[in-house]
């Protein structure tokens, strides 16, 4: 403990110089910035900006990225509630409540509420590196094929759980999004439901996916109203109420830390990510609940719980990331080639000889919670602004804007396509009642599920089937699911049972 102590203090000490601050707060406001333009991921921004990290020193350099990572997440959150158009995939399920909030004229509650829940989620998986990051990137590594492959359909049960009411719509919903998961080239390098376009290689890409069905959707549902929020006196912004719903993750206390807990644990399974965090513990949030019929209707605790958790998947995604070599996310794979090009190694030998900067890194994430907080005030505060603007003149901005995001990640006219095609799914599937979140993470979780199923076979041949069953994790896992899919559908049948006694 007292080592812990000391390498904090010296991380610390080597925190305190004005050209690592300066880092750091540059780092935070472009991480914001680009994370609320629908699009622009952490990982690119982290990939635009690298080049900048050239003619730095380790630390410094290392410092700058890590806070575009950290603040990018936050900020894809502003647009989400505003707009309901999340800026990175990891805010798609804020969007479920925090927009419900704007639209009941309570955006600067929601987006108070996301960034304190932001700032403690992250908070809290720092503290978690700080105590324990080689029994937590130990604990990652005994995930293999079996156990990822089950986490997917975990995030799939969650579908059932988000789906209250109208199951069959969200089970139709996610199974197409798993089908549409299964495109491209498989492990074994088959060519599947390709086309013939090699643009489907790599499957279809979640970005085009999520940008056309809550941004672009929204934008084609907007057009018959004068603002965003329907009526003709848009909210005013609110600072007092702003800083005040800052604190809203304590009224929810078990909710912020069992969503930190998720956060930072699935953060710390390679390539599971914030997104599936979010909707994890969205869904534990409602399941818990003793009120789920609110959520998905402006409830708070809809936006503390996925706002906590992809958060704290930072801190995770860096414990596996440092600890073992292994990327937590495809923005840590990108901090990992920062990391080699500065002639550093990570794994094992990293934590082991370079713990002063191991430590240091920590210390600067935690510092750049603060800085977010500050920064991120000011620029929700300036965000709400954008409900006062018509939206003959928001529509083709944020179309534009769009389009620019999905193109830049490839710089393909094909993906361009796909977004269009699939902001008319999201407009059809708004106007008939179908979840978009079901085919969204039905997309997110197909190619997990695919290929590690295809893993289990060649690993386990003919035993296949008793891996998910004889081994500690994946028995854990395969319980907890049984239990969630039959607790909600009692819950489906007493629901429909009570409507008939009360017709």
């Amino acid at each position: 403990m007292s080592e812990i102590f000391s390498l904090c203090a010296t991380g610390l000490s080597s925190l305190l110089h004005p050209d690592v601050i300066l880092w750091i707060v540059v780092g935070t406001i472009l991480g914001i910035i680009v994370g609320a333009i629908p699009g622009f991921t952490s990982t690119m921004a982290c990939g635009i900006l690298l080049p900048v990290t050239f003619f730095l020193d380790p630390y410094p350099a290392m410092c700058f990225l890590v806070a575009v990572y950290i603040a990018a997440i936050y900020g894809g959150s502003i647009t989400a509630i505003i707009l309901n158009a999340p800026g990175t995939p990891e805010s798609t399920a804020t969007t479920f409540d925090g927009y419900q909030l704007t639209q009941k004229g309570m955006a600067s509650e929601a987006l108070g509420t996301a960034i304190g829940s932001s700032f403690f989620g992250g908070l809290i998986s720092y503290c978690v590196m700080l105590f324990c990051m080689l029994p937590v990137a130990k604990f990652a590594l005994k995930f293999g094929p079996s156990e990822m492959f089950l986490l997917a359909l975990f995030g799939i049960v969650i579908l059932v759980a988000i789906g209250s009411g109208k199951m069959l719509k969200t089970a139709m919903a996610g199974s197409l999004g798993l089908l549409i998961g299964t495109i491209g080239i498989t492990p074994l390098g088959e060519w599947r439901a390709t086309f013939g376009t090699v643009y489907l290689a790599e499957g279809v890409q979640m970005v085009p996916a999520i940008i056309g069905l809550f941004a672009l959707g929204e934008m084609f549902d907007m057009v018959g109203r004068k603002y965003v929020v329907d009526g003709e006196k848009p909210e005013a912004r609110n600072f007092g109420r702003m800083s005040k719903a800052l604190f809203n993750c304590f009224r929810y206390p078990f909710t912020t830390i069992r969503s930190a807990i998720i956060g930072t644990v699935i953060g710390a399974i390679p390539a599971a990510g914030g997104t599936l965090a979010a909707f994890t513990s969205y869904a534990e949030a409602k399941r818990a609940s003793k009120h789920p019929e609110t959520f998905g209707t402006g409830d708070i605790e809809g936006v503390v719980a996925p706002e906590t958790a992809n958060n704290a998947c930072t801190g995770g995604a860096l414990i596996t990331t440092l600890a073992i070599g292994v990327p937590g996310s495809s923005t840590c794979a990108l901090l990992m080639g920062a990391l080699m090009m500065q002639g550093l190694t990570p794994g094992p030998q990293l934590v082991t000889t370079q713990l002063d900067l191991v430590y240091g890194l920590i210390i600067a994430c935690i510092m750049s919670q603060f800085l977010m907080v500050a920064m991120s005030m000011g620029m929700a505060y300036g965000s709400v602004g954008l409900l006062k603007i018509n939206t003959y003149v928001l529509v083709p901005v944020i179309s534009v804007m769009c389009v620019i995001g999905t193109y830049a990640i490839r710089k393909a006219i094909f993906d361009v396509a796909l977004m269009l095609i699939f902001g008319v799914i999201g407009w059809f599937m708004k106007k008939y009642d179908y979840p978009p979140v079901a085919l969204v993470l039905g997309i997110v979780l197909g190619p997990i599920a695919d290929n590690q199923l295809i893993r289990v076979f060649a690993r386990f041949e003919s035993e296949w089937f008793l891996s998910f069953f004889n081994r500690p994790i994946t028995f854990v896992l395969s319980v907890v699911m049984i239990l969630l899919l039959v607790s909600q559908i009692y819950r489906e049948i007493k629901s429909a049972h009570n409507g008939m006694q009360t017709k």
